[in-house]
């Protein structure tokens, strides 16, 4: 899985978080058994007390907000990673059987 996914993680200076963070995504990533490369980035927002979170891979590029101070990011990230590309890809699909489907009419 490391080959097919790349973590980049800031702002965070507990090595302790910063692990749990990176092992946290690895597994999502790992659970939902997505194929291709994958790229994720973890870094504080511009707004106060909150964590972006982009997802880029296959043809999703993905941003979201967390707000949660940092010691939580390992716990929330899992949920919200899921939920969001489960919504994203079913667009896409949805999307793609929408294209078909004019084609074949």
């Amino acid at each position: 899985m490391s080959d097919r996914i790349s973590i980049v993680v800031d702002g965070i200076d507990d090595p302790e978080i910063y692990a749990q963070v990176e092992q946290t995504v690895r597994e999502s990533f790992r659970d939902m058994s997505l194929p291709g490369t994958w790229r994720v980035s973890v870094k504080p927002s511009r707004v106060g007390g909150r964590w972006d979170f982009r997802v880029e891979g296959l043809d999703v590029r993905h941003t979201m907000s967390i707000a949660v101070p940092a010691r939580l990011l390992p716990t929330l990230i899992p949920r919200r990673l899921v939920e969001s590309l489960n919504r994203t890809l079913t667009k896409h699909i949805e999307g793609a059987v929408q294209r078909t489907l004019r084609r074949v009419v």
